[in-house]
């Protein structure tokens, strides 16, 4: 297994050291090349303009002095055999600036702090980390600000029953380096013939995957995102895993992302994964 290279983003706040401690833990003995990501926002329409130059150059040293003091500290506080490097980018957005980089630079998954937003918010095009799950190809892994590690002993794979074996190989793949137990949850209003053979289909793969720490329950609520945190709470799970696709504008105005919306919840850790255009 090669090391991962793994984005944090940071803003250098409370939150995001957060969200960094915590990949550190959880890839840093996996030997993990890290890149601390800052995005310095670009105000402003021109870029000729010499005096908004002269600021993004000063921007751009001031980050970079405060990247080096957190790498030594972060490399105090957490030790292994791991990577990290510091880099300031710039662009009219964070989401922009991650989907940039992830582009041009090989990376395995973005990780940054979540914090839940208002209700308005979420009728809106929604807050920073939601747009980057929106916009992002790469895996991006969201962290509640109150969470720590605790070895992912329990993770949670949200499952819509489509894409199931591409899914649940990621899954059991991921849950086998950490040796978690995967609990595979399909929340519906109502069960029907069609829920239950897909149901049977996953049962299916989920014996012929051979992974012994895995189960699957098919849940009937009308709530969706209600009823995968009510099962979190309920289980003590430490991460939760759901496959995402490329929102129309209709559905990023109107939030009908079950991930978007779970991703405001910050009950725990999300880890939500794009899937690839055919």
């Amino acid at each position: 297994m090669k090391p991962p290279k793994i984005v944090l983003l940071t803003d250098f706040s409370p939150l995001s050291r957060v969200a960094i401690q915590f990949a550190l833990k959880l890839a840093g003995p996996l030997q993990a090349e890290f890149t601390i990501l800052n995005v310095i926002r670009i105000e402003g329409p021109s870029k000729a303009n010499m005096k908004l130059k002269q600021i993004e150059k000063m921007l751009v040293v001031a980050a970079e002095e405060e990247g080096k003091a957190l790498i030594k500290e972060l490399k105090a506080e957490v030790k292994g055999d791991y990577t990290l490097k510091f880099k300031a980018v710039q662009d009219h957005t964070v989401a922009a600036a991650i989907t940039s980089y992830t582009s041009r630079n090989p990376t395995n998954m973005v990780v940054m702090g979540s914090r839940g937003a208002s209700a308005l918010k979420k009728v809106r095009m929604g807050g920073t980390t939601v747009s980057v799950i929106d916009d992002c190809d790469v895996p991006v892994l969201a962290i509640p600000e109150k969470a720590t590690f605790r070895n992912l002993q329990k993770i949670v794979y949200a499952s819509d029953l489509k894409n199931v074996q591409k899914e649940l190989d990621m899954i059991v793949e991921f849950a086998a380096i950490y040796g978690s137990h995967v609990h595979v949850i399909h929340v519906v209003p109502a069960l029907d013939k069609k829920t239950e053979n897909a149901g049977k289909v996953m049962e299916d793969m989920i014996k012929k995957s051979k992974y012994a720490k895995i189960d699957f329950r098919i849940i009937i609520d009308e709530d969706i995102t209600s009823a995968i945190d009510g099962f979190i709470k309920s289980t003590k799970s430490d991460l939760l895993t759901t496959f995402t696709h490329h929102l129309s504008l209709y559905e990023k105005l109107f939030a009908r992302s079950v991930t978007r919306t779970l991703a405001y919840l910050g009950t725990i850790p999300l880890l939500a994964i794009k899937h690839r255009q055919p």
